[in-house]
């Protein structure tokens, strides 16, 4: 049990000044609000102000991985409506892969091992060879408005966890968002007709889900100029995406979305900051210093 409080006097109010300070006994009620209290009372004080210019760049990160859906959607709708050839996108994102690899080796802080990573290499198609029958037969007995609500979610939930953060730090498991994209691209793919084509279009969801994002944070962190070099070539590969499955009327809802992204979100964010609030003062815990013992 607490040791109890004594009587209130108020004639010991100002000889001895309040303190703040809950562990040491003191003439004062519990409701006591000194003068002093709100002396320190500061408003926004860790506010960051933002540069319009410095957001419009940093949405480049969210347009680059929108444009990886996006281009993935866009290669679905070709495949399975206007029966393109899936080994086409397989032997083109192979292609892609081999040059971002080997630019990543060359001006890469550490050299990779390259027999370990063939060997992966050869170790993840060999497994995706054998696991496509599977695949292909995974949905059969669910309808096709199932499948793409679930693929809808699922990319949704993979835009919504993506690691959007500049240089190799990460905010989000990066796991759980590839994992997310793969497991769409395997309920897609159990609609297409053929386990050749099962297994080109997921290696082609691995290439760009898998492969693409680490080169791309890297990129980030390597060289900021390639970075928008290699935003510009996704928006203008998925524009040409939206006019082979839509027509111009895709086209203008895409580029209203990038266009918002870019430009128009940026000022929106900015005009909010007028309606912070963020307040420190006394009354905020005191963090303590930890010493090494030796």
């Amino acid at each position: 049990m607490g040791r109890p409080s004594k009587p209130f006097n108020s004639n010991l109010i100002g000889e001895r000044p309040w303190r703040k300070l809950l562990w040491v006994h003191q003439p004062y009620p519990d409701n006591y609000v000194d003068a002093s209290f709100l002396s320190q009372l500061k408003r926004n004080l860790h506010v960051q102000q933002y540069s319009y210019w410095a957001l419009a760049s940093d949405s480049t990160v969210i347009i680059s991985h929108l444009c990886t859906v996006a281009l993935f959607v866009s290669v679905f709708i070709v495949i399975y409506n206007f029966n393109w050839e899936p080994a086409w996108f397989a032997w083109t994102g192979s292609f892609c892969a081999l040059i971002g690899y080997f630019t990543w080796d060359y001006f890469g802080e550490n050299s990779t091992n390259r027999t370990a990573t063939a060997k992966s290499s050869v170790l993840i198609v060999s497994t995706l060879l054998g696991l496509s029958p599977v695949l292909k037969s995974l949905t059969q007995s669910t309808s096709s408005d199932s499948i793409w609500a679930i693929s809808f979610w699922l990319f949704l939930l993979n835009i919504f966890f993506h690691d959007y953060s500049f240089g190799r730090r990460q905010t989000f498991p990066p796991t759980l968002s590839t994992n997310l994209a793969l497991a769409a691209a395997i309920v897609l793919a159990s609609r297409l007709s053929t386990t050749l084509s099962v297994f080109s279009f997921i290696l082609f969801s691995i290439q760009l889900f898998g492969l693409f994002p680490i080169f791309s944070r890297w990129l980030r962190a390597y060289s900021f100029v390639g970075h928008l070099i290699l935003t510009f070539i996704l928006v203008v590969i998925t524009e040409i995406g939206m006019l082979v499955i839509g027509g111009s009327w895709a086209i203008a809802i895409w580029s209203t979305v990038i266009l918002i992204a870019v430009f128009v979100a940026p000022g929106w964010l900015i005009g909010l900051q007028k309606y912070k609030n963020e307040i420190q003062g006394p009354w905020d815990p005191a963090k303590p210093v930890l010493r090494n013992r030796r």
